[in-house]
């Protein structure tokens, strides 16, 4: 176990050192096309086309507790983004939210949605701001979720993750049980509302293979180079949004939803009392009012 670690470590650590494309818009969407690959989507229920964009770290489960009454006015699209769940994890270093956000595009085109909504979560909420951006003819309506949108700090607990060499050495050798369950204490504002469940399916999908390596190149790609030029483009987004932070959120404080509210001209915010960062886990009641009082 640990020789078998140490050496993904090495295969990491020399591949993060190699030459890669500049985490930037032009670099990444308007120079050089990414591989296109088949994300994988679970879909229930029928209706008006939503699009579900998880978080950084966790995969389509992360919506467990909304899929359910969502699916039953809407036709749910729940991704798996690039590198996370069950989509694959491609040695390939295009982990940033343009590059992510291309592939969600591209799914969109293939099936022909039109009138789309998209939820995006965190990290997923970058993409969403990335998609409305770049194919904003066939997105209806938008709803970001304590997303990311702005130049931030690191939490501390992925600043462990990059530290130099025992830092990715560490994340390989512990348990992804311990590492899940670290996390999320770390975005729950109240922690018995942490799910073993939860925990448990997180967990196996972090064991699948090449999910840390992922992980980490997708960490390394985590904030694009040229966020502060992009971020002044939000002001051009006219699409009905829909905000929605806690309020106790650490990772990405709630300034940041002020900021958004004011840059996105057609939009609401809605500040979930006594929630981390992921509301929809969290208090999932109060998010699902907040949707369907905005979706209809």
């Amino acid at each position: 176990m640990f020789k078998t670690s140490v050496a993904l470590l090495f295969i990491t650590f020399f591949t993060a050192c190699s030459s890669k494309i500049p985490n930037t818009w032009q670099a990444r969407v308007e120079k050089t096309p990414i591989a296109p690959i088949k994300l994988h989507v679970e879909e229930k229920g029928s209706g008006k086309p939503l699009i579900l964009l998880h978080g950084f770290g966790t995969n389509s489960y992360s919506f467990h507790a909304i899929i359910e009454p969502l699916s039953k006015k809407y036709h749910v699209y729940n991704v798996d983004l690039k590198g996370f769940g069950s989509s694959p994890k491609p040695d390939d270093g295009r982990y940033s939210v343009y590059d992510q956000a291309v592939l969600v595009s591209s799914f969109i085109k293939e099936n022909n949605l039109k009138n789309v909504t998209l939820i995006g979560h965190s990290y997923g909420g970058g993409v969403a701001l990335s998609l409305a951006l770049m194919d904003s003819k066939n997105i209806n309506k938008m709803v970001l979720i304590d997303a990311a949108s702005y130049k931030q700090y690191i939490p501390s607990l992925i600043k462990k993750v990059q530290f130099p060499i025992l830092g990715p050495l560490a994340f390989y050798i512990l348990s992804s049980n311990y590492e899940v369950k670290e996390t999320y204490d770390y975005l729950f504002y109240d922690k018995q509302k942490i799910k073993d469940s939860t925990i448990e399916k997180l967990s196996e999908s972090l064991d699948k293979e090449s999910a840390k390596k992922a992980y980490l190149s997708a960490l390394d790609d985590l904030i694009p180079d040229d966020i502060d030029e992009i971020s002044k483009k939000y002001k051009s987004i006219k699409i009905p949004t829909l905000i929605i932070w806690g309020d106790k959120d650490t990772v990405i404080r709630k300034n940041k939803a002020y900021r958004l509210k004011r840059d996105l001209k057609n939009s609401k915010l809605k500040i979930i009392k006594n929630c981390g960062h992921i509301p929809h886990e969290e208090k999932p009641k109060e998010v699902l009012k907040y949707l369907y009082d905005f979706l209809r």
